[in-house]
């Protein structure tokens, strides 16, 4: 796998997710719970954090910084943390965080050098420390495409 299907790879499942949010209400992805203690705006803003960090990552190793630790705690306490500091947000701010964040990532990753993805190791595989960037989206998706159906029965 090269750099190209790993970001086609980010893309497609951009795409899934994308429909699966669309046509909710405002309400719906700001009020109902999907997962857990999680909405549909919890999970926009859960991953537009990630992304987020990873982009800050590797801009800071492109910058000489030797750390490549995305998180300094417990995914659990780093995932709360970040949905919390998000919920006093409006929906159109986390939606917009949630685009700009995945746009600037396929860009700053498009940018790396076709035989290096950063942070290694070299390879655009499953080897990839950033591998799991190609499957986050999809994982979350599921969820509200269970909520979906769950709306679907109740109507």
């Amino acid at each position: 796998m090269g750099k190209a299907d790993f970001l086609e790879r980010m893309q497609l499942a951009r795409a899934a997710l994308n429909e699966a949010i669309s046509g909710l209400t405002d309400d719906q992805m700001s009020q109902d719970l999907v997962t857990g203690e999680w909405t549909v705006k919890d999970i926009l803003a859960h991953l537009a954090a990630w992304q987020g960090e990873v982009i800050v990552t590797i801009e800071r190793i492109t910058h000489g910084d030797r750390n490549d630790a995305l998180i300094n705690e417990s995914v659990d306490e780093w995932n709360a943390r970040r949905v919390n500091e998000r919920r006093r947000l409006p929906l159109m701010d986390v939606m917009q965080e949630f685009h700009d964040a995945h746009d600037r990532l396929l860009a700053l990753l498009g940018a790396s050098p076709a035989e290096h993805i950063p942070l290694g190791p070299d390879g655009w595989d499953e080897t990839a420390k950033l591998w799991w960037l190609t499957e986050h989206d999809g994982e979350h998706t599921e969820a509200i495409r269970a909520y979906r159906r769950r709306l679907a029965q109740g109507a």
